[in-house]
């Protein structure tokens, strides 16, 4: 069977630990249950680049897994069931989580099973909580196998549920092109030690509205511009990523006209940008905007400056992602 191992703890310390593998099997498990963390995803940078034949757009940017996250408890039973802390969210098949289980079902013949989600990802804010605990089912019901399928082959699974669930899968750091299913790990030039301050305006934005508002605004079907943080992802391709070059570039498409169309988002960010982050930018297609800080002091004087307002605010860490800890080699369970 393969082992799933964190690499780092992903903990608000006073610096981010990336050193120390941390075994995935320290979360709560028995034979047939297991809690499966389940990470909110930043969009350091995204550009969208033009609408593809099959209705999707293909993305370029840059994807980080930080310490925010759900908790996911995922217990074998007879048939898929689920109970969510937020009550405002379906528990039934209009839930990612619960499709993700049903998709597992699916291809591997085995039963259902209960999720019990424990939120604390801001619902539509453009963090990827809902893909994030679609991974997290895969990968506990892959766990709790006696067949497990693998990492890889959870990726293509994920797929099939939705443009940012493949990342989520595994998490960590990744260059993301196509729809959100072509991923490239990449490592920091240097252990990233920096903090975000994630500041997160209640009022949802669509993602569906933010394409079309897009393609609204740019009619041609190019829908990006060549720019610098277009260049610099560009030569990331190699594998490595440097924290000091991609700051001053950072940028979202969204950002501009999401702004425009939402004063609340864009008090948010002017409220921030009041904090004197080192950068900022914000996640997906919104509503939530972000600071970077290469001092944690800076960063907790941030959070307490913006508690102060009327928004949800959090405090983060970037958190590496799963390694596989079997020899690329070696063939899965076969």
């Amino acid at each position: 069977m393969r082992a799933l191992l964190y690499r780092g703890t992903g903990q608000d310390t006073d610096h981010p630990d990336w050193g120390q593998d941390v075994s995935h099997q320290s979360l709560t498990k028995d034979s047939a249950s297991c809690l499966e963390p389940a990470n909110a995803k930043l969009n350091l940078g995204l550009k969208v680049l033009s609408r593809r034949q099959d209705g999707f757009h293909d993305l370029l940017g840059v994807f980080q897994t930080v310490s925010l996250g759900d908790t996911v408890r995922v217990t074998l039973e007879a048939e898929i069931t689920l109970d969510c802390s937020d009550p405002a969210l379906p528990a039934g098949p209009q839930n990612l989580a619960w499709r993700a289980a049903d998709l597992y079902r699916s291809q591997t013949g085995t039963s259902g099973c209960h999720i019990e989600l424990t939120k604390r990802i801001p619902a539509g804010a453009g963090l990827g909580g809902g893909s994030a605990d679609a991974a997290a089912v895969l990968r506990g019901l892959d766990r709790l196998s006696d067949r497990p399928l693998g990492l890889s082959r959870l990726v293509e699974l994920g797929a099939h549920l939705g443009s940012d669930v493949p990342f989520a899968v595994g998490g960590g750091t990744s260059l993301v092109e196509g729809r959100g299913e072509r991923l490239l790990p990449l490592t920091w030039a240097t252990p990233p030690g920096w903090w975000c301050v994630l500041v997160c305006p209640p009022e949802p934005v669509p993602t569906a509205w933010a394409y079309a508002e897009l393609a609204r605004r740019r009619p041609h079907g190019v829908l990006s511009n060549p720019s610098s943080y277009a260049t610099l992802i560009g030569s990331a391709r190699g594998g490595c990523l440097h924290a000091d070059r991609l700051w001053p570039v950072l940028e979202n498409d969204f950002q501009p006209l999401v702004e425009d169309t939402k004063p609340i988002v864009a008090r948010a960010s002017q409220l921030l940008a009041d904090t004197d982050p080192l950068a900022q930018s914000m996640s997906g297609s919104g509503s939530t905007v972000y600071g970077i800080y290469d001092d944690r002091n800076a960063a907790r004087r941030a959070e307490t400056i913006l508690r102060g307002t009327e928004y949800p605010v959090f405090l983060c860490t970037p958190v590496p992602g799963l390694i596989d800890a079997v020899g690329q080699g070696e063939a899965d369970n076969e």
